[in-house]
């Protein structure tokens, strides 16, 4: 594990960056009461790679997702996605830039029950009113084993089938970026595993770039690297990652 970084955890050209948090700083409560929930954290994130963001409760993980994916904002910094400071966009800008630009998975799937598993994964492009890629979608559809699932609601599938068609539809829109949250905490092992190959699949077969929070260091080992948070800071990462050298990063994150 790397010592504690305050410069930006960078390791390719601008070009391959597509999201960049610099120096970024978020707190909640004022006065004796303020807590530091990101303490001028900076990370590049490579395009087309799958990255784990880890760290102890209260690390500031969470927040940082929710930060980068426009989802919340911050007290200062930037963040920076392909060439656009996300920072400076007003609330409308900001949902569109989550509709057409940024993919989610949650851990509760986040599904319409009233609507079909091929209407849950074509929402988003309804909702922007665009054309849906017939070709695209069916080629994610296949690729997700969903083609004899479309027409069931989430009632009738199975977890790791409802998490599948989650997958399906933060690919649909083809974003920018795909944040996963704890994507695997509603499934059991078997159904853990399989979505977390799919996940890094889209990374080698489509070029998706993913950000995953989780806590599993099993999950985090899908991940082609994971980025270790204390206190709201960035202190270091792990490359290639396997279950036992997320255990051995952790163990020597909470020894600091």
């Amino acid at each position: 594990m790397s010592e504690p970084a305050d410069e930006p955890v960078r390791t390719s050209t601008d070009d391959d960056i597509v999201l960049r948090a610099q120096s970024l700083r978020k707190s909640f409560g004022r006065g004796d009461t303020a807590v530091d929930a990101l303490d001028g954290i900076s990370v590049d994130f490579e395009s087309g790679r799958f990255t784990a963001i880890m760290g102890p409760s209260g690390s500031g993980k969470s927040t940082f997702m929710h930060v980068l994916a426009g989802l919340d904002r911050v007290d200062s910094g930037s963040i920076i996605m392909r060439g656009q400071d996300i920072t400076r966009l007003n609330d409308r800008q900001l949902t569109q830039l989550r509709r057409d630009r940024v993919g989610f998975i949650f851990q509760a799937f986040n599904l319409v029950p009233t609507l079909s598993a091929e209407q849950n994964i074509e929402l988003p492009v309804s909702l922007a009113r665009k054309k849906i890629d017939r070709e695209w979608k069916a080629e994610v559809v296949e690729r997700l084993e969903l083609g004899d699932r479309l027409q069931h609601r989430p009632h009738e599938l199975s977890g790791g089938q409802q998490q599948r068609v989650a997958v399906a539809r933060a690919l649909l829109t083809r974003p920018d970026v795909i944040f996963a949250d704890e994507p695997t905490g509603n499934l059991d092992s078997h159904a853990g595993a399989e979505v977390l190959s799919l996940l890094g699949r889209a990374t080698t077969l489509y070029g998706q770039t993913i950000i995953m929070v989780t806590h599993d260091p099993v999950a985090a080992s899908h991940a082609g690297r994971v980025v270790l948070l204390k206190d709201g800071r960035a202190t270091g990462e792990v490359r290639q990652p396997t279950r036992e050298s997320v255990v051995t990063a952790l163990s020597e994150l909470s020894s600091l």
